[in-house]
């Protein structure tokens, strides 16, 4: 599944016009996000000052709530009896957040529940863009306008439509107001941007003051920027859709990732690779930092490092292997893998699933233990063609685990088919795309191009990128498509097996593919896209919390 796009300090540089910020509230049973626990989430998803839609829920605290607290806040035991649990909510609160910023009064304390229920959960974190209308408010309204910045004093001073009253939705709203005459007042100070607002209580350092002269020439286009020191060395590579506005942001106090900060007192000059389009920049990206290897990037250094579960030829069992090799001789692969840890657990799932345990092997003629035929055959199908056999054994684990009462083993085998499911289907896209030698698609634009729609046009040879191109919407996409497959030849001979050694510039790709309004142009081979639902995740979740909740976990 292509990951969801969020906005994070590599994106920084949008209009607020055009920003989708979510202003969130929540009760809780304290103040300790380690020990309590929320009790309603209320948001309010707003752009460009109109409301898109809000969220509520009350949470089950699966504790009582102090009686302090339901004073305060009207929400008591009765009021979240039967209310589902913050296992259900988070996921659909975050779904409702999508690629948004979230904002919130005094933001340590909201956001720092959600992420460490996140953290207890382990539900990925998307690490939004976060705003404090709190922090933003002492930064525009000082002690001779207002007597403090408490929500209620703040939104009776901004005349908001809703008075706070301690319940999430309402107070959420409350903050849309507040939030909307704060950037009023920074827009009079010169604020127009997201990363304006975000830094807008902060100061620049000195050193950012003093080389805020490398950004005054980058153009407002789509590419990769280079920072380099005195003697030409890269220290750092990004990419953006618009290098203007996100190089200047290193210049601003938005800037505060310390690796960053370390870096920019050696910065004396920023290179920049203008590209076609966004696509283009990320692939760009990814390999001038596998070439140059900059100290002040932690991703992408060495993708020629990876690590995936084997199943190996004749009657070899499953292995840890760091290269992905071709499957024409009956061998087969999952992966890559996050982490060289997981290649144990996934061999033990595997072989419980399809041997069963204490009846794994065969034993050889000359000693070793080896596959039996059907058995390795089941493992292969299992790795390329069809979970279910690895499925219903976990389905049947769960039960068991559930109705004994061992929750964190339940939890702990079902993130394990959680991995097992990624990796198969991670090794399905990429083994798909590597096989197709030469793959031009199309997809509906508006950015960049002449009269302001048309089409963006991506080449891929064997899933490494090869070229695009944009094409307005009046021209012919099969002509310009042609032109395409006439160049990119030469990335044909860096093909590997699944993509080795480039899996991430292929993922970029993929994701791109599996885009809204794609269509084919030109093909060379088969374009199989393989079937999500086989090896999804989310089939996964959706059968065991079935199980789950016929078990009454």
């Amino acid at each position: 599944m292509p990951a969801r796009r969020q906005l994070s300090f590599e994106d920084l540089g949008t209009p607020l016009a055009e920003a989708t910020l979510v202003v969130v509230d929540l009760e809780t049973t304290g103040t300790d996000p380690s020990a309590d626990a929320i009790t309603e989430i209320g948001a309010v998803k707003v752009r460009g000052g109109e409301v898109l839609g809000e969220f509520r829920s009350f949470v089950d605290p699966e504790r009582p709530i102090p009686a302090y607290i339901a004073s305060l806040t009207g929400i008591t035991d009765a009021t979240v009896a039967g209310a589902p649990s913050i296992r259900a909510v988070l996921p659909m609160f975050l779904d409702f957040v999508g690629d948004a910023a979230l904002v919130a009064h005094n933001a340590r304390f909201d956001v720092g529940f959600l992420t460490a229920q996140a953290a207890r959960l382990g539900v990925g974190w998307p690490r939004p863009t976060v705003l404090d209308t709190l922090a933003l408010a002492r930064r525009v309204y000082r002690r001779d306008e207002v007597r403090d910045h408490r929500l209620s004093t703040l939104a009776a001073h901004v005349g908001a439509s809703i008075t706070p009253d301690h319940r999430a939705l309402s107070d959420a709203r409350a903050t849309v107001d507040v939030l909307h005459a704060i950037i009023s007042r920074l827009g009079e100070q010169g604020a127009a941007t997201l990363q304006d607002l975000a830094g807008a209580h902060r100061r620049a350092t000195p050193v950012q003051l003093r080389k805020k002269h490398l950004a005054e020439t980058i153009p407002a286009v789509p590419g990769v920027y280079q920072f380099l020191d005195a003697a030409g060395a890269v220290l750092y590579v990004g990419t953006s859709r618009n290098l203007r506005t996100r190089v200047r942001t290193y210049f601003t106090a938005a800037e505060t990732r310390r690796k960053v900060l370390d870096m920019l007192p050696r910065a004396e000059e920023i290179r920049v690779l203008e590209c076609t389009t966004p696509t283009e920049a990320a692939v760009r990206e990814l390999r001038i930092i596998a070439a140059e290897k900059p100290p002040s990037n932690r991703h992408g250094l060495h993708p020629e490092k990876a690590h995936w579960l084997r199943l190996g030829t004749g009657r070899e069992g499953l292995r840890a292997a760091r290269l992905a090799r071709a499957e024409s001789d009956g061998s087969a692969q999952i992966g890559p893998l996050r982490s060289r840890h997981d290649v144990e657990p996934l061999r033990g799932l595997l072989h419980d699933a399809i041997l069963g345990r204490g009846a794994a092997f065969e034993r050889g003629a000359d000693g070793p233990e080896v596959l039996g035929s059907g058995a390795r055959g089941r493992l292969r199908r299992a790795l390329v063609e069809d979970p279910t056999e690895v499925l219903d054994h976990v389905a049947v684990r769960l039960r068991a685990q559930v109705t004994a009462g061992r929750y964190e083993e339940a939890e702990r085998m079902r993130r394990l088919a959680h991995l097992y499911l990624e990796a198969a289907h991670r090794a399905g896209r990429l083994r798909a795309l590597a096989a197709v030698p030469l793959l031009i698609a199309a997809r509906p634009s508006t950015e960049g191009v002449i009269g302001g729609r048309g089409w963006e046009l991506l080449s891929v040879r064997h899933g490494r990128f090869a070229g695009t191109t944009l094409v307005p919407q009046r021209a012919d996409p099969l002509a310009a498509a042609r032109s395409l497959a006439l160049i990119g030849v030469g990335e044909a001979e860096l093909a590997a097996p699944l993509c080795q050694g480039y899996h991430q510039e292929a993922e970029i790709l993929l994701g791109w593919l599996e885009g809204e309004g794609v269509r084919t142009v030109l093909v060379e081979g088969t374009w199989a896209v393989p079937a999500r639902a086989r090896f999804d995740a989310e089939h996964l979740a959706a059968r065991f919390a079935r199980t789950a909740a016929a078990d009454g976990a």
